[in-house]
Formats: C-alpha cells, structure tokens, sequence
C-alpha cells in the first residue's frame, strides 16, 4: 500500500431488490408486539403455555445484513410442583421464543437512514479516507499485537543496557510465532524514541513455543486489593502439542501461560533466575500455566470483575474432542507466582457446545470480550465465520476429567469441568478464513480480519450488520488491536514481518447511527420483562443440562506417563520440588520417543539438561556451555560482570573468576556485562602495555558503560586481550589470554557474518530510532547472529 490514501467506498443504499425474496416478511410497525392480556393456558405434561405475541420488527433497519424477527410466549413447567418424581427425564416444555431471519424494511420507513446506511456512513475508525502504513519491521512470523495498558511500566527507564522514555506515547507488544519470542516495541509512533527489544522466557520450548496468541488485563480499578489486582499480567496461547521444538513425541500437555509485566518481584531475570540488573539479558518468568488446550490459536482477557483476582482468560482449544476445536474459559485464580509450579488451584470450562475449526498451520484466531455485553467472540478460521457467545450463561454438566483426562493437577480444589446450554449464536459467516478482531473503543463496532485476502470487515455489533470493507493489500494478516491512546488500529502481518497501522487521514465529520431497530429493541425488552429477566436471543430454551456428580475416582487419576505428574519419584513430592530430582541430572535416554519426561525436568529444576533443545536447553551467546542451577536457572561459562568501579571481574553467580585459570577459547563470543560508573574497552597488547583497540562489528567505539560487551574470539584474535577500564581513579587494566596462536591477518580481515537476521531470543533487539548513549548498541546484532547460529 505504500502509504497511499484511499478513500473508504461506503455501502451501497440499502433497498430490497426486486428478484430478492426474505425469509420472513419484515415487520414495519414499531408497536411493541403484547400477547393477549388473560393468556388462554393450554396444559401439555403440566407444562403452562401461553399464546405468542405478535412478531417483533426486523432488528436492522437497513443495509443487506439480514437480521432477526422474533415472538414470545409465556410457558410455565408446573410439572415438579404437582409430585413428578425426577424431572431430569421429562421432556423439555415448548419454547417461549420463535425466530426467523429478516431483511430490512424499505428506506421509507427506516430512521437515522443516511448516516447509518447511506452515503454519510463513516467508520470512525477509518475516517473518509485511510491509510495503510508499517510502523515497525524485522519481526519473526509475527502472529498477535496487544497493547500494554501502563507503557514503561514493564521496561521503566533503562533495561539490557539500554535507555527507553517510559512516557512517549504508547507500547505495543508482538508476539513472534517462529522464534518463540515477543517484541516489545516500545514509544511507538514517537520519531525520536521508538525502539523494539525482544524477550523470551528461559524455557521458552514449553512455555512460549510457538505462540500464536497475546492479551492483556487491562482492567484498572477493579476494585479488587492490591494484592489481588491482576492489572498488567499478560497470557499467552501456545500452539504446539507440547513436543519440545520437535525433540519429543507429543503429549498434549499443553496451553496458555500467565505472565506479570511488572518487572520486580522475581517476574523478570536472569539467566540464573536472579533479579535482571540493567545491563544483563532479561528473561520473563511465568506466574501461572495451565494445561488443557494443546495447540491454542487465540485467547482474550476477560474483564470482569467479580472473580478475586481477574485472571480469566477465554482461548481456542483447537485440539478440542480430536474432531472439532472447543471454546475454554480458564481462570487461573490465584497465580502460583515466578518459581512455583503448584497448579492445584484453578478453574477450566470446556464448552463442546462451541464448535471452532481452525485453519492453516500458523493463522491466528481472533477471541474478544465485550465489557458491557458480556459476550465472547470468536473466529474460527476453518469454518469462515466468527461465533458470539455469552460470557456468563451456561451450566455445569459434570467433570470434563473423564473425556478429557489430561489436565494439570488431580487435588479437588483444581476444577475441571464441562459446562452445557450456553447462549450462542453465528454471529457473521462467509468469510475466508478470518483471523485477528479487534473491538472499537466504545464498544459499537468489532473489526474482522480475513487471513490471506487481507480484507478487514467492520460490524455493527447491536445487529451484526456489515458496515464495510477494507482491502489492505497485505496477504497474511494476523492479529489486530486498536491503540488505547490514539485509537488507531494495527494488525501484524507474518509474510513482510510487519505491525501495520490503518489511520485516518480525513476524520468523520459525524458520527454514524446505528442499524438498530428502535422497534426491535422495545420488543427485547417487553419479553424480558415479561417472561425472563435474563432473556436471550442466543439461548436454546429447550437445553437442558443433566449434572452428574463426579466420581471420586476421577481425582485420583491424571495421565501419568507425561506432564507434571510424573509416576517417577524422583520427580516430584507432595509439596511440588523434590532434592531427590538431582538424579534426573544423569539420565540420558533423550531419544524422541524414551521414556524420560521432560516436563519432569521441568519440574525438577532444570533450564540446562542435555536432553533440552537446541544447545541443552540454555540461550548462552555463541560457543558458551550452560551448567544448571536447579530451581534457579542456569550459567553460561563465556558470561562474566565486570564491576567497573572496583574493577574486579566476577562470574554472573557473583562468585570470583582464577584470572590465572582463565583462558578465551577461539570460536567463542565472551559477554562481559559492565556495572558501576566506568567505561571499559578491549585492546590488544603492545610491548607489555596497552595496544590500540581491537575492532568489534557493530560497535564503534569498542566499549561498554552499564551495559554488555560482545567479545567474538575468532582465529585471528591476539594471544592476549586487554580490558581496558577508566574511572574517576583513572586507568587499569585485566588481561585475558587466548588459547591458541592466532593465525595471520589476511588482506582483508573477514568482518562480516553470513547474513541472517533471526535470533533464538527474537528480531529487533535495536532499531534505526533506538535512543540509547551506550556505545555497544550494534553490538546486540552482531551477538544476536552469531547466537542464531549456536540456536540452529
């Protein structure tokens, strides 16, 4: 699209073609349809039905969406007053609702016609004209965009050495489906501060693999305490079976993972799972999993509030029964924390009901919460259409512990259950392939992406009415949000790698009215008033749920041979962390299909194990070897601090480096992380004293102030390095021997590294407008690479 304006094509007129035949005559009246005052009873088994009232008007007042007319009746069940023994095996009583689709009525009789369906229609969002813009590059098959609801809160002013500007505009967080990453771009839209890093979690073969979907809770003010606000936690939808980067047959052990963006309270680390100091790569650490929607594609944050701690979540179980996906509510209640792998304290809903069909590997589906409404929304790729749901309707049926026999702790405080007759409609169908929503601020209009059209549709939310239709030019959209400051909308795009904007160049003069029949809406509530104050066009009055009482067996059992519940004692004791799971240090029967659990070196401790993937499990920059810190996390053995002020060289778990043992090995890119008020450089040696500055790719001056230096160590390096460090006492000097004789300088010395651009930690680690004074910022890319290279 290049960023050329186009102008929005409104929707044509909304007149009834002649050739074109409703299903149902709409109703031009707006009396409200009233059933006789002394209803006649007719007695069917005791069941008490009155007469139906007459049609209500059509729901849409024009446009070519057809809507819905509907009647009503009252229907009393009197049938347990009069003795019936157990009316669990009566038959449901006759509906109280009828319903048929309509078309709406001719312009003549339709209100608010020109600004609701006319040539005055106009998308807030989109404006008269629009345009189609990148914002921000160099993704890694990007899948979902979510906005962070406090920008800066997560970074603060400075972090991995870099400075951020907390307060420039807003803060967008992508996540990466191909390196299992996500990519904070932080200021966005600010010229002067914009800048992307990337952060993984150090287990990220489990906990982030293949993530497809992101939301924030956004809620504040809930009302909650504060140690119960769950403002600013995050989940991800992981869509994977739970194979370890192909190293592992799957086990279906799998689904979404809860995260705290606050950076303190041991929710952001290090390696070696310690607080992450400013200049150090940061890791996330979850707070919560769990385990019960293997290959997830979509999820959303619900708002409400009247659970403890809001941390409920609504995600696309597209695993499911095996033939179809399946709609979860999961609640994690009170999240276990960072460290902790207790998860006997959650409740999942499965709804059958709610069949979704995903589509092609890597699409990504769009779920939605409505905060006034209190439906779910839900595009379900595979079928070509999005699917609306009460959020608050249903009942329990029974446990879903025995149809669905993998799940995350066996105690009875975790509840697991299947939930029936929940109100649910289609709520737009026809379309190819969508993916990412997103719902606009005031909650009036829900945009729908089409995956490889690139088309966005726009709906009325009150009626499902099309509004329009956007081509973007782009052929693999992903997920969509709508900025909570500017009110722009993004969406990712995996093919170019992009975050694209779609602005309005030219805002609405005026505000649309709505398709809204005001004659429908009276009906609506004359039937709730009259038959059910919870009355509800999606429901279907004649479910009837049958709730079993579980039995006591079923939690006792858990599958056993995968996941955290492992038969194995050396895994894991009644208190969740076991000293004996030291023994699984030994085992090394990796073997894609042996019998050694790696969810149980999970549990057990391990981030470094030789049976982990890629490079044992750990993320060490190029060359380096991992030594497992169990419970912790991990050290890489080419990692060092360098305390610039007391000039003393330590290891990352604080304990002293044997400068006389020390010896850099050719092949291997050393991270000296520097702290404290100097500057530290590196140089070859001179005649016993300091020689002039050995050239880094990518950093310029060869230096680091708080911040990491990258080392590569190649065939060419010098016998000895020199880390030269000044402060206000003035110069020293640490001296670092290199294995081996360098071999000679050729003509011209091979600088350059094979061009990739992908990283095991993420793309985007700096950008073209990153604000930082450090001197090693190019640095990051360089290491970035030769990491990707150790990752392959």
């Amino acid at each position: 699209t290049g960023g050329k304006e186009k102008d929005e094509a409104p929707e044509p007129t909304a007149t009834q073609p002649e050739e074109a035949v409703p299903t149902a005559a709409p109703i031009k009246s707006t009396e409200r349809p009233t059933p006789t005052e002394h209803p006649t009873r007719v007695v069917s088994d005791q069941c008490e039905v009155g007469e139906w009232s007459d049609w209500s008007p059509c729901s849409v007042e024009c446009g070519d969406t057809p809507g819905v007319s509907f009647r009503w009746r009252e229907v009393l069940d009197e049938r347990t007053r009069i003795g019936v023994a157990d009316e669990n095996k009566l038959s449901p009583c006759p509906e109280p609702v009828d319903k048929r689709e309509c078309l709406a009525p001719t312009l003549g009789v339709a209100r608010n016609v020109f600004s609701a369906c006319g040539p005055d229609l106009c998308v807030p969002e989109l404006g008269l004209s629009y345009t189609v813009d990148a914002v921000q590059t160099d993704f890694d098959s990007p899948r979902d965009v979510a906005f962070h609801p406090a920008p800066g809160k997560h970074l603060l002013y400075y972090s991995e050495g870099r400075d951020f500007n907390p307060s420039a505009r807003e803060e967008a967080w992508v996540v990466n489906g191909n390196n299992h990453s996500v990519s904070i771009v932080a200021s966005l839209g600010d010229r002067d501060h914009q800048t992307t890093i990337s952060r993984r979690d150090r287990g990220y073969y489990h906990y982030m693999i293949n993530a497809t979907a992101l939301s924030f809770n956004t809620v504040s003010g809930s009302g909650r305490d504060s140690d119960k606000d769950s403002f600013g936690y995050w989940a991800v939808c992981n869509d994977n079976n739970n194979d370890y980067l192909g190293s592992k047959e799957p086990n279906y052990f799998m689904g979404p993972t809860l995260y705290n963006s606050d950076p303190n309270g041991g929710n952001l680390v290090n390696r070696v799972g310690d607080e992450c100091r400013p200049g150090e790569p940061c890791f996330f650490l979850h707070a919560d999993m769990l385990h019960e929607s293997p290959s997830c594609i979509g999820i959303a944050h619900d708002p409400e509030t009247s659970t403890a701690f809001g941390n409920v979540y609504w995600a696309f179980d597209a695993t499911g029964n095996r033939e179809n996906g399946q709609l979860v509510r999961f609640d994690f209640q009170q999240p276990h924390g960072p460290g902790s792998m207790d998860h006997s304290v959650a409740a999942i809903r499965r709804y059958p009901e709610i069949k979704l069909q995903r589509g092609p590997p890597g699409v990504h589906a769009g779920v939605v919460v409505h905060p006034t409404r209190r439906e779910v929304y839900i595009a379900s790729p595979g079928a070509g259409m999005v699917i609306v749901v009460g959020a608050d309707s249903g009942t329990f049926a029974r446990t879903a512990r025995e149809e669905y026999p993998i799940f995350s702790n066996r105690l009875p405080s975790f509840e697991y259950s299947i939930w029936e007759c929940v109100d649910h409609k289609v709520f737009a169908s026809g379309l190819s392939v969508p993916s990412g929503m997103a719902l606009s601020h005031d909650g009036e209009r829900l945009f729908v992406a089409e995956h490889f059209t690139g088309k966005i549709h726009i709906f009325e939310v009150s009626t499902g009415s099309r509004l329009s239709t956007i081509a973007t030019g782009y052929e693999s959209v992903g997920g969509m949000a709508i900025a909570p400051q500017s009110g722009v909308l993004h969406f990712v795009d995996s093919d170019t790698n992009s975050l694209v904007a779609v602005r309005a160049s030219r805002q609405c003069s005026s505000p649309s009215g709505s398709r809204l029949s005001a004659g429908f809406t009276a009906a609506v509530e004359e039937a709730k008033e009259r038959i059910d104050s919870e009355f509800s066009l999606m429901r279907n009055y004649a479910c009837q749920a049958n709730p079993i009482v579980p039995d006591v067996s079923f939690f006792d059992q858990v599958h056993v041979e995968s996941g955290y519940a492992d038969d194995d004692p050396n895994v894991q004791s009644s208190a969740g962390m076991d000293d004996t799971a030291s023994l699984l240090a030994n085992r090394t029967d990796c073997e894609r299909d042996s019998p050694l659990n790696f969810d149980a070196l999970l549990l057990g401790g391990y981030y470094c194990h030789q049976c982990l993937p890629h490079n044992q499990g750990a993320m060490c920059d190029f060359g380096g070897k991992c030594s497992n810190v169990q419970w912790r996390g991990y050290t890489c053995d080419n990692e060092f601090m360098l305390d610039t002020t007391t000039r003393t060289l330590k290891a990352v778990n604080g304990s002293s480096v044997d400068m006389t043992s020390l010896r850099l090995i050719r092949g291997v890119t050393y991270r000296i992380t520097a702290v404290g008020n100097g500057v530290v450089s590196i140089h070859g040696e001179s005649g016993g004293g300091i020689g002039s500055t050995i050239s880094i790719p990518g950093n310029d001056c060869n230096c680091a102030s708080k911040g990491p230096l990258l080392i590569p160590i190649d065939r060419y390096s010098p016998s000895v390095v020199l880390l030269k460090i000044e402060n206000g006492e003035g110069v020293a000097t640490i001296s670092l021997s290199v294995l081996g004789d360098p071999d000679p300088l050729p003509s011209k010395s091979p600088t350059s590294l094979p061009d990739n651009d992908s990283s095991p930690f993420s793309p985007n680690n700096t950008s073209p407008a990153a604000s930082s004074s450090s001197c090693w910022l190019g640095q990051v890319v360089f290491s970035l690479v030769w990491a990707w290279f150790n990752f392959l």
